[in-house]
């Protein structure tokens, strides 16, 4: 008996596979969380592998690292999909992910966690890089928007796991656990799943696309979107007959376009996601909510899922200006907030516990804020107004420039938390916030249905 599977569902399945590294992805972002706790002696002592507890400077970089690295990868991943095609990119940078969690299975000294982390940040950030790309060029139209948001849905869910395990188990277990999606990820993917057909008709190789094609659509008749494969990459190779970079510095409105870019992807980052999911567990602590701090880890993990997932639908249905508008004044209250709160706990002495429940309200309201508006639109929106010719340089700059920001306040904010005060973080978090209100409103154009020609024209009206 013959297996029948519906139209398009080995497409469904390669997004699937592909996304097996963003679920290890995020099982490496939410390792902190539960981790740092344990490598300080805070909680579990006795599960700590080190030969001494760490010091707040020690788990700042413990949990920095991992940007450091994700900020470099993107610009040889961009390199290297054009040269050795996406498939083999994503296959090659697997690799630091797999050894970082091997070397945190064994370590016993803080130097091995900086250089694990270090390694799992490069497959981090290619991931963000390199698997949008991958996801758009295997989808349909009808399906693209939904196969782009299965990466941050997957990233997600790995965050979940670590939230609800990491807790509960050793570093080393967490660690193995990690490992395991890395595994699947080499040979589900890399034994199973084809190159793109862009790649190939790229590199003057139309009959394996084509091929390609059909094995992920799943049926024979394909020339017509083969047709439209290779009018988008003959269209592309005559935008990149210039110089992206000298365009990228010279050419008056690509200037501002990237500059918006970049700047909305940094205010992104000061937003202060980065240092919400590595510290979740310890704001919970020392707020001394009412639950304890795995248990609320668990709980904003949890919304963050759902916020994902409810953005995917939402996105496309109401202007983006609006999204990021009530994101942004959402965020900033509950970060004044949060500042608030920590300011009266430690410095006013004020007995907070009736009131104790307010950090686990603020903390996943602020994931729901950030995911359905700043978070996922500041990385649609370099595509959106970049010129064809330098929109690969200019994304990959500014994510890269993106994760040196997430690298800072990784590294410097639980160490000023600590020296001069928990609500530092939080009313910087709000003041960058309230700014980026003003910037959105003044600066930026709607895209939401608008062609490139129409974005172009907005963004000098509104320079002029």
């Amino acid at each position: 008996m013959k297996l029948i599977l519906p139209d398009g569902f080995f497409t469904y399945f390669a997004a699937f596979a592909v996304n097996l590294l963003s679920y290890g992805g995020g099982l490496g972002y939410g390792w902190s969380s539960p981790a740092l706790p344990k490598l300080s002696g805070r909680v579990h002592p006795e599960d700590n592998p080190l030969r001494h507890p760490t010091s707040v400077h020690e788990e700042s970089w413990i949990a920095s690292l991992l940007s450091l690295g994700a900020m470099i990868s993107p610009i040889f991943a961009e390199l290297l999909c054009e040269k050795i095609g996406r498939k083999r990119t994503l296959l090659l940078f697997s690799l630091p992910m797999l050894i970082g969690n091997f070397m945190m299975i064994f370590a016993h000294r803080v130097f091995h966690f900086y250089v694990a982390r270090f390694l799992i940040g490069l497959t981090e950030g290619c991931i963000f890089a390199t698997i949008p790309v991958y996801s758009a060029e295997i989808s349909e139209k009808h399906n693209r928007g939904t196969l782009g948001a299965i990466m941050l849905l997957f990233v997600s869910l790995g965050h979940l796991t670590s939230s609800i395990v990491g807790p509960r188990v050793s570093i080393r277990t967490l660690s193995i656990i990690s490992l395991m999606p890395c595994i699947l990820f080499l040979l589900i993917f890399g034994l199973l799943v084809p190159e793109t057909p862009y790649f190939y008709v790229l590199v003057n190789k139309v009959d394996e696309g084509k091929n390609c094609l059909r094995k992920l659509r799943m049926r024979d008749d394909v020339d017509e979107e083969m047709d439209d494969i290779v009018k988008a990459v003959m269209e592309l190779r005559s935008a990149e007959d210039k110089n992206a970079l000298k365009e990228l510095l010279t050419n008056k409105y690509s200037v501002k376009a990237f500059i918006l870019a970049l700047v909305l992807m940094l205010l992104q980052q000061f937003t202060g996601l980065i240092y919400v999911v590595d510290y979740t567990q310890h704001i919970f602590d020392f707020a001394r909510t009412p639950l304890s701090g795995d248990v609320a880890v668990i709980l904003v993990s949890t919304v963050q899922v759902l916020s994902i997932a409810t953005s995917a639908n939402i996105i496309d249905r109401v202007n983006r200006k609006t999204l990021l508008l009530v994101s942004l004044i959402i965020i900033f209250l509950l970060q004044t907030t949060m500042g608030s709160f920590f300011y009266l706990q430690q410095e006013t002495f004020e007995d907070l516990r009736s009131v104790s429940w307010i950090p686990i309200v603020c903390l996943m309201l602020f994931i729901m804020a950030f995911q359905m508006g700043i978070g996922p639109i500041s990385y649609i929106f370099p595509a959106e107004i970049l010129e064809p010719n330098v929109k690969s340089l200019g994304t990959t700059l500014v994510i890269s420039i993106g994760l040196l920001g997430e690298f800072g306040i990784a590294t410097l904010f639980p160490m000023v938390a600590v020296r001069i005060g928990y609500y530092i973080p939080f009313v910087i978090f709000a003041c960058l916030s309230g700014f980026a209100v003003f910037f959105v409103m003044w600066f930026l154009p709607e895209t939401r249905q608008k062609s490139f020609l129409e974005i172009q024209e907005n963004i000098r009206n509104k320079s002029s």
